[in-house]
């Protein structure tokens, strides 16, 4: 008889994605996704958008958002130390609660950042990318935890 995880298909049945989300009883994922999001503006520090600058004219200039390629600085130290914090709340101990404070801030993340990161990439930009791309998993990750009540 064939073993029903090979014949699934899913991705969570993968050996590497078992692996994965076996680290998430640690803060090890966490803690580098603060330290990449902390180092984003020194790395890849935000740049307009080549449509943003061009669009500026007249008296309503002032009052325009600049629209960043990748994450802006203020953006990166938000969620990098939002990381933090969720990375200390399971270092001290609290998996439940840390869990669930990751994989919301990554979410959210995900929804503030993914799609500028996704635009950079057309400039040339991969560091926003890799960015979200960890930040996407360790949504997934740390919100499966806490949503099938995987602290054990």
């Amino acid at each position: 008889m064939e073993n029903p995880q090979e014949t699934t298909g899913l991705l969570d049945e993968s050996p590497a994605w078992h692996n994965l989300y076996q680290y998430t009883m640690t803060a090890y994922p966490a803690a580098l996704n603060s330290a990449l999001l902390l180092a984003t503006p020194a790395i890849s520090p935000a740049l307009e958008s080549p449509q943003s600058v061009a669009g500026r004219t007249g008296l309503l200039t002032a009052l325009q958002r600049p629209r960043y390629l990748g994450p802006s600085n203020r953006t990166a130290l938000l969620f990098g130390a939002a990381q933090a914090l969720g990375a200390w709340m399971i270092y001290d101990g609290d998996l439940e609660s840390g869990s669930g404070f990751l994989g919301a801030w990554s979410a959210l993340y995900m929804i503030v950042g993914g799609r500028g990161s996704v635009k950079a990439l057309r400039y040339g930009r991969v560091w926003p990318l890799l960015v979200t791309t960890l930040t996407g998993a360790n949504a997934y990750l740390y919100g499966r935890r806490f949503i099938t009540n995987g602290f054990t």
